[in-house]
């Protein structure tokens, strides 16, 4: 095996040598075939150097932007995780306080949702005045919620595609109902959904999928990201 190996990385270095050779050689013609004081902008010899630095700087900016995301995405994990973790503190103070949380308004629900991608923590933390005396908080229902012009539009029209509002606000209407009613039901397939004549497609699916209101697993099932009261 390790005889193998070397001999494949002697052939890729021969390969490699054989390369740096031609290209050396071609320079040379140019050069000797080139007429004296040609201008640089039809100097083949110049267009090729330009070409190794434009090929270089494009590596490098290559690897700064997969840096970047690496490190975006590190950023966004830590912050959801610290921010799951604030919210069930929060729920622990107002049990052990006895005092009933203050409802977030739907700006607050909706940001909720977008920022933690699960269940929807009860409670959005204490009021600065008790709202009232109760000796457990109040179990938040999640309603549905169609998705408005705005949101609609904030998606590509690339992964929109030709589905419009209220065909798409249909859909999700259904798949909410479903799992509503059936709430230890495992995902759904698209030939599942097409039975219950949901009426899925690809771009109803991956619109969705954008608002981070289902999710999809590598063999193509749904389930919502929300879990329905």
């Amino acid at each position: 095996m390790e005889a193998a190996v070397n001999k494949l990385e002697a052939m890729f270095q021969k390969a490699e040598s054989d390369l740096d050779y031609i290209e050396h050689k071609l320079e040379f013609e140019i050069v000797k075939n080139l007429p004296r004081n040609a201008p640089a902008q039809e100097n083949p010899v110049k267009l090729l150097e330009q070409l190794r630095v434009i090929k270089s700087r494009y590596r490098e900016l290559s690897l700064e932007a997969d840096q970047i995301a690496s490190e975006q995405k590190e950023a966004v994990d830590f912050i959801r995780s610290q921010l799951a973790t604030t919210f069930q503190l929060v729920q622990k103070l107002q049990e052990q306080s006895d005092l009933e949380s203050c409802p977030p308004t739907d700006d607050e629900q909706w940001a909720l949702q977008k920022v933690l991608k699960s269940e929807v923590l009860t409670g959005a933390g204490p009021c600065e005045e008790p709202c009232a005396q109760s000796p457990k908080p109040q179990q938040m229902k999640v309603e549905f919620e169609p998705v408005t012009e705005k949101m609609f539009t904030s998606v590509p029209q690339s992964v929109r595609q030709t589905v419009k509002l209220a065909e798409l606000n249909m859909f999700y209407q259904q798949l909410f109902d479903y799992f509503t009613n059936n709430k230890n039901s495992s995902a759904l397939s698209v030939i599942q959904m097409n039975k219950l004549n949901m009426k899925a497609t690809e771009s109803k699916l991956k619109t969705l999928k954008a608002l981070e209101i289902l999710q999809l697993d590598k063999k193509g099932r749904v389930r919502l990201s929300i879990k329905p009261s």
